[in-house]
């Protein structure tokens, strides 16, 4: 019996359109403007993105910003071009073949933020300037709403929702009462909302909190499901530690499609593998705090079945890595390159 051949694996390393890095007048790396990226020549993203090893495309639906790079009429979009930006790029890549990945942030939009301060948990300014938007308010309308209406133009094979947490990306943030929070807080924890956080307890924080992301959980992928049941998706935290509190058995663990661990920890992967069920997908990021994996480690990801997904920033209008970051992107290009022989 001829052997079958091995299923080749997902390969993509994104220019990632959120942010934009300066030097000048000071070194600063921030949330991307509208204006920033929106010149940018659909054919050319897509050639950088093969040039680099894709086999895959990826472009935000609506940026951490908090603008879209679609023609949406539930948010800002790019001057000129830029909102025309995805629809192109999306014909590009199925005239290629090429499987499309989308993203949304589910946490935070600095848009948003900005508009509706009501709509921001309490405290969680402290360690993010924009703060962090809550699943209780209507942002969640809106983040659905804006989800609904991108799927019925462009059912893409994946979304990536990022930063699905609660107040803060360190899952330690205490909850804080708030108006948004009254009702919920009676449903879940059984009793008034009291006036002061040091009232509610670490436990308390912690079902509260649980329970409310698995209620957004369940809405977006509701949403998801009903509006192109062939999309995928996956949730990043991230995941700081293994076997987090707050996502041991968790819903959002349990029913994603793709279990990203954005900071690939050997122990965060194994954790990963642990609890994944046999149609789930785990995402590992060929980049970590401390730079790029080791090329082997990127094989063995790859003999393992792993997405590989990572990330790289530049400096606006010019569609290059940041000359700080090229060494990081060309040890992944080579990587990917060297991936893609083997299963050729």
């Amino acid at each position: 019996m001829p052997e079958q051949p091995k299923k080749k694996p997902t390969l993509l390393l994104m220019f990632d359109l959120n942010w934009s890095v300066h030097d000048a007048p000071h070194p600063f790396t921030g949330p991307s403007t509208p204006q920033d990226w929106a010149f940018i020549d659909p054919r050319e993203y897509l050639d950088w993105h093969l040039e680099m090893g894709n086999n895959a495309i990826f472009l935000q639906a609506y940026t951490y910003g908090g603008y879209a790079f679609y023609p949406t009429r539930l948010g800002p979009v790019p001057p000129g071009p830029g909102r025309e930006l995805l629809p192109r790029l999306y014909e590009l890549a199925q005239e290629a073949g090429l499987p499309f990945w989308s993203y949304f942030c589910v946490g935070a939009d600095v848009a948003m933020s900005a508009y509706r301060h009501d709509w921001v948990i309490p405290e969680s300014r402290r360690n993010w300037w924009h703060g962090f938007l809550a699943p209780e308010s209507p942002w969640a309308d809106l983040f659905c709403a804006r989800v609904e209406e991108f799927l019925e133009q462009f059912p893409v094979d994946w979304i990536l929702f990022d930063w699905f947490c609660y107040g803060d990306l360190d899952s330690g943030f205490h909850m804080q009462p708030a108006w948004f929070v009254k009702q919920p807080f009676r449903e879940i924890i059984g009793r008034e909302m009291p006036e002061d956080s040091s009232q509610i307890t670490p436990e308390e924080s912690l079902t509260y909190k649980r329970e409310v992301l698995a209620r957004f959980f369940a809405r977006i992928r509701k949403t998801v499901k009903e509006t192109s049941p062939a999309t995928r998706i996956a949730f990043n935290p991230p995941y700081w530690k293994p076997a987090d509190p707050l996502w041991v058995n968790h819903p959002m663990v349990n029913e994603s499609d793709g279990l990203l661990a954005e900071y690939s920890k050997p122990e965060t992967l194994q954790w990963l593998e642990s609890v994944r069920r046999p149609e789930q997908q785990i995402i590992a990021t060929p980049i970590n705090v401390e730079g790029v994996v080791e090329e082997e480690v990127m094989l063995e990801w790859a003999e393992k079945g792993y997405v590989l997904n990572g990330y790289i920033w530049g400096t606006p209008p010019r569609l290059q890595p940041h000359p700080s970051l090229q060494p990081k992107g060309e040890a992944i290009r080579r990587a990917f390159h060297r991936i893609a022989l083997q299963y050729s």
